[in-house]
């Protein structure tokens, strides 16, 4: 077992009696070479459970073990073994993502440093534009895929990616998720800490859903949707909401604007593209979709028994 977190609690107090309950006896393990997803809104407690991991902040009850022994007793011993990247920018100054990544390379892996691995990050993520560019004259996604890089130069036993897909286009994402993914094949673990649901649903081995402290659910994206729901979903563009009128096989529904979602019953999957097809020929349905219910659709039932249309 590479973590073993058990029944973790962590307070934090503020003025007078005031206090916020970050952590709430939580429990996880992680296995070696094994993606895992802690996935919750802002404020959630992922990062605070991530300090705690590697021995920022001690938890007020509960045991936090990584690797067979405890981060309390020796947090240096955690962040040797860790590599991290922080939710935060990471300040590049005057450096270039060439210059950051090298040091960061050196300091971790002394002797052992192997350049060829930067440039075959930097190859493998797309940033040969930007790297030797001067940090304050990047993108916020350029520092963000810097960030990481020097979280993965010389990756420790743990990688634990605090929101690393921030800024990052949508082509260096596709990159991003498979350098890694391949990072797990010489048995490296990885935490992925993220608020994007759907994007994690395509990442992760496993995932715990976590919400005002609490785990409300963990196992495989597969695990989690069908312990939740057997629904479907439909998605539709509306040419004029004054003019829709869905049938009663909806079981839930939500709009944004010209945008609906529909969750549905698959026994009645006949009936709804019957449905839907007459509407496209009124010229009341624009186009439609559908699909199996994702774990965003379990977030949202878990944390606040409501449907949203994807983002």
């Amino acid at each position: 077992m590479v973590l073993d977190v058990r029944n973790v609690t962590k307070i934090f107090r503020g003025k007078g009696k005031t206090r916020v309950i970050a952590n709430d006896n939580l429990s996880l393990q992680i296995k070696e070479g094994e993606i895992f997803g802690l996935l919750g809104q802002n404020g959630a407690g992922k990062t605070t459970l991530v300090n705690q991991i590697v021995g920022l902040v001690a938890p007020d009850q509960g045991e936090i073990n990584l690797f067979g022994k405890s981060v309390l007793e020796s947090p240096e011993r955690a962040r040797s073994i860790c590599s991290v990247q922080p939710q935060s920018q990471v300040p590049l100054g005057f450096l270039t993502p060439r210059q950051a990544v090298s040091i960061m390379g050196k300091m971790r892996a002394g002797k052992n440093y192997n350049p060829k691995r930067l440039d075959m990050l930097f190859e493998s993520l797309g940033m040969g534009e930007w790297a030797d560019k001067e940090g304050e004259r990047l993108s916020g996604g350029a520092r963000r895929l810097t960030a990481f890089c020097m979280a993965v130069i010389a990756p420790g036993k743990l990688v634990i990616l605090d929101e690393p897909t921030n800024d990052v286009d949508p082509v260096r994402r596709r990159y991003l998720w498979d350098v890694i993914r391949s990072l797990t094949k010489d048995g490296t673990s990885v935490i992925l800490v993220t608020h994007n649901v759907l994007e994690a649903e395509k990442a992760v081995d496993r995932v715990a859903i976590i919400d005002k402290g609490k785990i409300l659910t963990k196992g495989t994206p597969s695990e989690i949707k069908s312990s939740i729901t057997n629904q479907m979903r439909m998605e539709f563009t509306i040419s004029n909401i004054e003019n829709i009128h869905v049938p009663e096989w909806a079981i839930a529904t939500h709009q944004s604007g010209t945008r609906m979602i529909c969750q549905i019953n698959p026994s009645n999957i006949s009936d709804v593209i019957e449905w839907a097809r007459r509407e496209v020929d009124k010229g009341v349905v624009v186009d439609y979709s559908i699909s199996p219910t994702t774990i965003e659709d379990a977030y949202i039932e878990l944390t606040s028994k409501k449907v949203v249309v994807s983002s």
